[in-house]
């Protein structure tokens, strides 16, 4: 219940700033915030259990995504609820088949990409922000601004200054004295509330029964900018799931990358329940990797109370209208607040990524594109609808041209060497062949030859290790040499290991110096010869990538 409540501001305001946004009606507000607390039950349950390809079986709550909400205005303005359900079900759909391609595109969206689109966000919100200043009716000047700097102080100051419990609690103590002051100005409208029923469900019929889905124009002319807004809520779900699993194990372990794409698809799946409900998409909620953080409680039996919580709030219509009634301006306060969260957490996930000259360039001209179409500074000749719901967006507009600043480099790159053979021992002659070739084109010495080759080598025969007797005829390898400065790099891609090679390396570097077996002492002389060794898994295949340094000079 602690978890709920807390996540619960988060959850309902969400759907308050989509409908007050679009210039929605009061049903059409009720409805919304019935239909997201549902499927946010749902959503919860099903990523809870792990049924088939269905669930991670981890406490990981879902909530309406902050990136989705002008995406869902847009619609709700050109098309309506119909045009919006339409586009969140094929959004929902691609992000299913997004989950399967991870393997494919971690070379194009990277984190690089990803903090780029984070900080877009963050603009794109703050643009939402003028029309809910004068939402709604003003006894004076001054009740707008002083409601919204109310709430944003209290986020601020408690997320400053407050212990690491009590910043749960900074969005819900900064909505109540946002609305406080807003009662004070005059500006709180109650009556929502006092016609809410306590127990029962909004009066307005389903959307989907009432509209239908609409496949007209408006929606064809926003497909392209769904589609984007799936891979968006795509690597939010992912990144949001490897922090919640590195937070809920008491000894480290690394990602396996197939139940991130398990988060994901099951992400998506809960996203069609969310279209068909007529409610906005969702992602995994960040909130809780700080509540395991905290509390130390990573239970399955979690995610099964939240999500039944969730349902049983959505049966109660008062609630539904306290948060219907919140004034404009004490959103334009919690909005500032998100937003400069989203900033941040994008800049530092692009720092973390590591920077250099072309990242900084990749990353300050998208941005400086995404603000400059978000906020209308450049002048565009008629164009298609199409192109033009595209361009009238800085996610997109900031994110595409990312992702092509990025292929480009990619494609510009100097090409990496390949290797492919099946995986087996015998492919050992042919494999140092292949890496004397490799840094003799490098210009690197003998020393340097000797220790890429020897990582090589180990990693075959960690690899071969790792397969059955029935497995070694079936499967095949390959292998991508290149350079980074004076580092050579090496990717083996090939079958799907029993264990992670992460896991084991830091399992052996914890156990105590001793004669190691064969199939450790291979791992021990991997971790002598390479400077890093990471692990990846997925569905189709597994990718170790081994970073190898240059001999130090004597």
């Amino acid at each position: 219940m602690q978890f709920t409540v807390v996540a619960s501001i988060e959850t309902l305001v969400g759907p308050v700033i989509v409908a007050k946004g679009s210039g929605g009606s009061d049903a059409f507000l009720l409805w919304l915030v019935f239909a997201t607390l549902i499927v946010i039950g749902v959503s919860t349950l099903l990523q809870t259990v792990r049924l088939g390809p269905i669930g991670t079986g981890a406490p990981f709550p879902m909530y309406m995504s902050f990136a989705a909400i002008p995406f869902c205005i847009m619609a709700l303005v050109d098309g309506g609820p119909a045009t919006m359900m339409a586009l969140v079900l094929v959004s929902a759909a691609f992000q299913i088949i997004f989950s399967r391609w991870l393997f494919y595109i971690r070379r194009i969206i990277t984190p690089t990409v990803y903090g780029t689109v984070m900080m877009l966000i963050a603009f794109s919100l703050i643009s939402v922000m003028s029309g809910l200043m004068i939402e709604a009716p003003m006894s004076s000047p001054w009740s707008a601004p002083v409601a919204a700097l109310a709430t944003l102080a209290v986020i601020v100051a408690i997320t400053l200054r407050g212990s690491d419990a009590l910043r749960l609690w900074a969005p819900l103590c900064g909505i109540a004295a946002g609305c406080a002051a807003a009662v004070i100005m005059g500006i709180y409208d109650f009556g929502i509330v006092a016609q809410a029923s306590w127990v029962g469900v909004p009066p307005d019929a389903w959307p989907l029964l009432v509209n239908g889905l609409d496949f007209g124009a408006s929606f064809w002319s926003l497909v392209p900018v769904f589609l984007f807004l799936s891979v968006i809520i795509s690597l939010q779900t992912g990144g949001t799931f490897i922090s919640l699993h590195q937070s809920s194990w008491r000894q480290v372990r690394a990602v396996d990358f197939r139940e991130v794409q398990r988060s994901i698809s099951t992400a998506g799946a809960g996203n069609l329940i969310a279209g068909l409900a007529g409610a906005a998409p969702n992602i995994g909620a960040l909130t809780m990797v700080s509540f395991v953080q905290i509390t130390g409680v990573a239970s399955r039996k979690i995610g099964y109370w939240v999500a039944g919580a969730f349902i049983a709030l959505a049966f109660l219509p008062k609630l539904s209208g306290l948060f219907a009634g919140i004034p404009g301006p004490v959103m334009t306060g919690f909005i500032v607040a998100v937003a400069a969260v989203m900033f941040s957490e994008g800049a530092r996930t692009v720092v973390q990524d590591g920077l250099d000259r072309r990242k900084v360039v990749i990353v300050g001209v998208s941005v400086l594109v995404g603000a400059a179409f978000e906020f209308r500074l450049l002048p565009l000749p008629e164009l298609h609808s199409v192109y033009e719901s595209l361009l009238k967006s800085g996610i997109v507009a900031g994110g595409l041209t990312a992702i092509v600043l990025n292929l480009f480099m990619n494609l510009t790159a100097p090409r990496r060497m390949r290797f492919r053979s099946a995986l087996d021992v015998e492919a050992l002659p042919d494999l140092n062949a292949f890496i004397s070739k490799f840094t003799e084109r490098q210009g690197w010495g003998s020393e340097m030859t000797d220790r890429v080759s020897a990582a090589a080598e180990e990693t075959l025969l960690t690899l071969v290790q790792g397969l059955g007797e029935n497995d070694r005829d079936k499967w095949r390898m390959l292998v991508l040499a290149s350079r980074d400065g004076p580092v050579a790099v090496l990717e083996f891609i090939g079958a799907a290991s029993a264990e992670n090679l992460e896991d084991r390396i830091r399992q052996l570097q914890e156990q105590a110096v001793e004669a190691p077996a064969w199939p450790e002492f291979s791992i021990r002389l991997l971790t002598h010869y390479s400077s890093s060794v990471r692990h990846q898994r997925y569905h189709d295949a597994d990718v170790i990538t081994i970073r190898i340094d240059p001999p130090v000079a004597r």
